[in-house]
């Protein structure tokens, strides 16, 4: 059971209020005294949220900060494993880098790590990861499945999933899976995830799943994606609130990986084939030192791409350790 924390009780107090809300009811209601319901708003105005106060009347929320706050993260989400323990920063190197020591010190599943900002997030084959801070989605989550480790590579397919859907129920706005690993938008890149998981022999111990997502900032100011990158704001022409969109993202996860546990892979991958940018499309896919072409037909359980070449033979691609290119 995650321990009490004041601060968000508080909070939820203020938010469902009509207007004002005593420090005494505050007190009342918490059981605790009014100097530390003081304390309490105190914190939360530390925190960024605008609380106005009244000597007659108590306390009235005024704004929220757009910040990814556990607090906000919490408010109102449907997850009962996902997101029930959260750490969150400010800023930090890598939320991989966290999830994966909180994961070998015990950190339970379900675990999710957020920051504001990294200072050496990375993709895929170590690119870098561009994000200014408290404009984006930076996360990591922990999962320890039943699962063998030739198959670890299959969690990207249902947060790709979860994530497309998100986009989906909280703008409308119908993003697509680039395999194995991206988020497109009008065919420039939205978002990336980045999996990688530790085993021992042929068993899974924990997954450590990591999401960057472009949300409120524009790729234009950077010369280095400004022609391959998007993010929401940029089509949308305004901000996006990114705690909404993230509980949507955490519940999606949530749903796929009850799928997933249960062994409904075939429902996930049927999802991933409506939302792929590359199903069905002549395809070249470049290793370290080879190019292979052909029709991306699908893909399997464990996540792998399944490619008919010219002489309809089919291969299965390993995703990890190959790049993809749509052909003209």
């Amino acid at each position: 059971m995650r321990p009490v924390n004041r601060g968000e009780e508080v909070l939820l107090l203020l938010k469902g209020a009509d207007g004002f809300i005593s420090g005494e009811k505050i007190a009342s209601v918490l059981n605790i005294s009014r100097t530390a319901v003081w304390k309490q708003i105190s914190r939360l105005r530390k925190e960024g949220f605008q609380i106005e106060a009244h000597p007659r009347m108590g306390y009235s929320l005024v704004l929220s900060p757009d910040r990814l706050l556990p607090s906000e993260i919490r408010d109102g989400i449907k997850t009962s494993l996902i997101g029930s323990e959260i750490f969150y920063y400010e800023k930090i190197e890598s939320t991989n880098a966290i999830a994966k020591n909180l994961a070998m010190n015990g950190a339970k599943e379900g675990t999710l790590v957020i920051a504001e900002e990294q200072t050496r997030g990375r993709g895929r084959l170590d690119r870098d990861w561009l994000s200014p801070a408290n404009s984006n989605i930076l996360m990591s989550l922990i999962f320890r499945p039943n699962l063998q480790a030739a198959k670890a590579f299959s969690m990207i397919m249902l947060t790709s999933v979860a994530i497309v859907k998100a986009i989906q129920v909280t703008t409308s706005l119908v993003a697509q899976i680039k395999w194995p690993n991206d988020i497109y938008l009008y065919n420039k890149k939205l978002g990336g995830i980045l999996t990688e998981f530790n085993a021992e022999q042929d068993r899974v111990n924990f997954v450590v799943i990591g999401v960057g997502l472009n949300v409120n900032f524009d790729p234009c100011l950077y010369p280095e994606i400004k022609d391959t990158a998007t993010s929401l704001k940029k089509v949308m022409g305004k901000e996006v609130k990114r705690a909404v969109l993230l509980r949507s993202i955490l519940e999606e996860i949530e749903r796929g990986y009850s799928d997933f546990s249960k062994g409904r892979i075939s429902q996930i991958r049927s999802e991933w084939d409506h939302y792929s940018l590359v199903t069905g499309k002549h395809i070249r896919i470049h290793s370290l030192d080879n190019v292979e072409e052909g029709i991306a037909e699908s893909i399997d359980d464990d996540g792998c791409l399944i490619l008919r070449d010219i002489n309809g033979n089919t291969k299965r691609i390993l995703s990890g350790d190959v790049s993809l290119r749509v052909s003209e």
